[in-house]
């Protein structure tokens, strides 16, 4: 429990979005005593008591003015938003707390508002929480909204960056070289449908216009793999095939016997029984 107290925690210090606040909950804390009149009070009943609503409104916006602008540029260290933690927020609405009763007493006997005197610490205490209360869930509501913006924006940033490098892996070139170094296939990566092992050679079928092309080269399966292994859309679907994710149209058939389609290839594509659940899954994610 008391590890948990050492946790951190969001501290404000926004001058701007603080002034807002402090003036908000002050207006607000008002607004609510004359509506609601808490004790039996009636607050607009003489203008005494008008003064009292104003002198406590008053007491709080200059609680937390003190607390949020002038002590954070006294001990700059001490509530630096890196280092603020759950303890010291604690501690820090205590002192607010024990700042509000205070003037709240005084104010209630400097105007002898009699439903207060009675019990006037306990009343003025129960008076206190309300200000209190409304800061602190209009500085928590600010900060939910920080955290949401910055979740939308790094989602934002992450999907550009991932866009980019889709698009940059599309138009960038496949370069294959046969064993002997004597053939090579240099095509875009889009155009690449399918690559597979054929005895020492791999065929390889391409787009070209609107035209399916196919190029031999001797060279394994494994190497071809291990070359396009920094592309993300070449995926290995059989134990004698990579296919390019972007070319696949479809995924059919029964288990164990599914296969993948792509436009215009005349023949079907075969997937391994233990690769059918991640290629249903790549493909419902394209």
């Amino acid at each position: 429990m008391f590890e948990n107290l050492n946790q951190s925690y969001p501290f404000n210090n926004n001058f701007k979005h603080n002034l807002r606040t402090i003036t908000l909950v002050s207006a607000g804390f008002m607004l609510i005593l004359l509506y609601f009149q808490p004790f039996g009070v009636n607050f607009m009943a003489s203008q005494k008591n008008g003064y009292f609503v104003l002198a406590i409104g008053l007491v709080s916006a200059a609680t937390f003015f003190f607390n949020t602008l002038i002590l954070p540029g006294l001990f700059p260290r001490l509530f630096e938003s890196a280092r603020w933690t759950i303890r010291k927020e604690i501690v820090w609405n205590v002192g607010m707390f024990a700042f509000l009763i205070l003037g709240f007493t005084l104010s209630a006997l400097l105007f002898k508002i009699t439903n207060l005197q009675s019990m006037t610490i306990f009343r003025s205490g129960a008076l206190a929480v309300l200000p209190l209360v409304l800061f602190n869930l209009v500085n928590y509501n600010h900060s939910l909204k920080s955290k949401v913006a910055k979740v939308i924006d790094s989602g934002r940033h992450w999907l550009a960056e991932e866009h980019k490098a889709v698009a940059a892996n599309e138009n960038e070139h496949v370069h294959i070289e046969s064993e002997n170094g004597k053939e090579i296939f240099d095509k875009e990566l889009k155009n690449i449908i399918l690559i597979q092992s054929s005895s020492n050679y791999v065929e390889i079928f391409y787009r070209e216009g609107t035209l399916i092309q196919r190029q031999i080269i001797r060279q394994t399966l494994s190497a071809v793999e291990s070359l396009l292994s920094g592309f993300p859309t070449i995926k290995k679907c059989h134990r004698c095939c990579l296919v390019n994710l972007s070319q696949i149209s479809k995924l059919s058939g029964t288990s164990p016997n599914y296969t993948l389609e792509s436009i215009g290839l005349d023949f079907r594509i075969p997937v391994s029984r233990h690769k059918i659940a991640e290629f249903k899954k790549l493909l419902a994610n394209s």
